[in-house]
């Protein structure tokens, strides 16, 4: 009977519509069905669209629970799914073999809880001091640990109960953790995060140089919290908090230990993975705090010294021995040399060209001039000119540019590279 009278309305409406000046919605309206009209209008227009997007919500909801159920089937069958996707970008981590890699998971698990005990399923010291180096190789946000260690062993079962040291308390731990990621979060936020990775590396390197100051007594100087909170530091804070910043930025960083300088003194510092090649990388070494501190008669002033940012091995290991605790990655190219990519780098030496250099730098006001040799041969013969001749020279010019009548300058050696580094003053010299 309803599709009867719709029908008749239906009529109605068309005849009506053939009629001049009267239109189908008026008759609609008089016979009282307008609305009902107007829905089934909304409806047959719209009502589709809003089935298929109801439907299409379904299914997302759907492929969502059931990628939530896989996953919490994989957790449930391997419960250290999210340490071992973690893990899987860890450098010494993928040194090791599985049954290593097992030990390494109790320990680590053990240490971020802050466990006093932590049972590990081998009695075997040598696989156990190995296991726990690489844990501090490969995690520098676990601070807290000061890297020692003693247990007790139980042959028969296979197994040691080993207790860690701990530099604080589990509330001291959170109270510094909040520190520390508010530090991390100061430095990250000045780098672009589209930037390439060069940029990214050279920022990191920088801050860290500029924020942190190379202090022997500095308290807890082993870890990230003596450099990025404290601001305070040693070989080993800067090398752990480079590598946490880098892998903050999604770069690869090794953190490695070894000796360095004339003294062979222990020391650490990285390897970073740039575009698809490695590089050393000493951020302490860096530092013209601690240049002025282990090297005085070097004068660095404040210049960052850029010759340990993404160097090579036959350049790092003039003055750095690494400890082989595995194989590393080789660092043989140096595209990245600092100096090169800021045309400061001379593969031959020609006075003329060196002394326009000079004016350019003193006229543009900088701070320093920097001029690095390709080889010994090339910087024996620069250097005695540079010395007695174009330094002399250039200081002169700077003078008669600036209208004083007499000024000074420092300047650097670094042999080891094959580098001068020239400190212009842009001011009167007064004294005798």
């Amino acid at each position: 009977m309803e599709y009867l009278i719709n029908g008749i309305r239906g009529f109605c409406m068309a005849l009506a519509d053939s009629v001049p000046g009267v239109s189908g919605g008026t008759i609609a309206f008089i016979l009282g069905f307008y609305d009902k009209f107007i829905n089934s209008l909304d409806s047959l227009m719209f009502g589709k669209k809003e089935e298929k997007k109801k439907e299409a919500e379904k299914k997302k909801l759907e492929e969502q629970k059931k990628q939530k159920k896989s996953t919490d089937e994989k957790k449930n069958a391997d419960p250290d799914q999210d340490m071992t996707e973690e893990l899987a970008q860890k450098y010494y981590y993928q040194k090791l073999s599985a049954e290593e890699q097992k030990y390494y998971k109790e320990i680590l698990k053990g240490l971020e809880d802050m466990e006093t005990v932590i049972h590990v399923s081998t009695a075997d010291d040598t696989k156990l001091q190995k296991v726990f180096e690489y844990i501090m190789y490969d995690m520098p946000t676990l601070f807290w640990c000061d890297r020692s260690w003693s247990g007790s062993k139980y042959l028969s079962e296979n197994r040691t109960e080993i207790s860690p040291g701990y530099t604080c308390t589990k509330a001291e731990r959170d109270v510094r953790q909040n520190q520390v990621d508010e530090a991390v979060g100061q430095c990250l936020s000045g780098i672009d995060k589209d930037a390439d990775d060069y940029t990214k590396i050279k920022a990191v390197f920088e801050y860290l140089v500029n924020t942190v100051d190379y202090d022997k007594n500095a308290a807890d100087n082993q870890n990230v919290y003596s450099a990025l909170v404290g601001k305070r530091s040693v070989c080993a804070g800067y090398a752990r908090s480079t590598q946490l910043l880098l892998e903050k930025l999604g770069i690869q960083c090794l953190y490695v230990e070894g000796t360095a300088g004339e003294n062979n003194e222990a020391h650490a510092w990285n390897i970073v993975k740039c575009n698809g090649k490695y590089y050393q990388i000493d951020t302490t070494w860096g530092d013209p705090i601690y240049d002025q501190t282990e090297n005085p008669e070097t004068n660095a002033g404040n210049n960052i010294n850029y010759d340990y940012l993404c160097t090579s091995d036959e350049k790092m290991y003039r003055n750095h021995t690494i400890k082989a605790v595995t194989d590393y990655p080789v660092c043989d190219s140096d595209d990245l040399n600092y100096f090169k990519l800021n045309n400061m780098y001379y593969e031959s030496y020609d006075a003329a060209t060196l002394m326009e250099k000079m004016k350019e730098s003193y006229q543009k006001k900088e701070d320093s001039f920097t001029c690095e040799f390709s080889n010994p041969d090339v910087y024996a013969q620069a250097r005695e000119d540079i010395i007695n001749n174009l330094l002399p020279q250039a200081s002169q010019g700077l003078a008669q540019y600036y209208g004083f009548s007499r000024v000074r300058y420092s300047y650097s050696e670094y042999t080891e590279h094959y580098r001068i580094t020239v400190d212009w003053q842009y001011f009167e010299y007064t004294g005798n």
